[in-house]
């Protein structure tokens, strides 16, 4: 019998499925974050890009 408490392949339950989907789009949204601003500084700071 499966365990309907099991989020299917990975094993792991709903709730901790969520709180690692929570993370991940926690990281993703920082990473973008200081992409974007070393991109501006990039821009900004170098005489050759202008």
């Amino acid at each position: 019998m499966a365990d309907d408490t099991k989020v299917y392949p990975t094993g792991l339950t709903e709730k901790e499925a969520i709180e690692i989907n929570e993370g991940l789009k926690w990281g993703t949204r920082i990473y973008v974050g200081t992409a974007i601003v070393a991109h501006i500084l990039a821009f900004v700071l170098t005489p050759w890009l202008k």
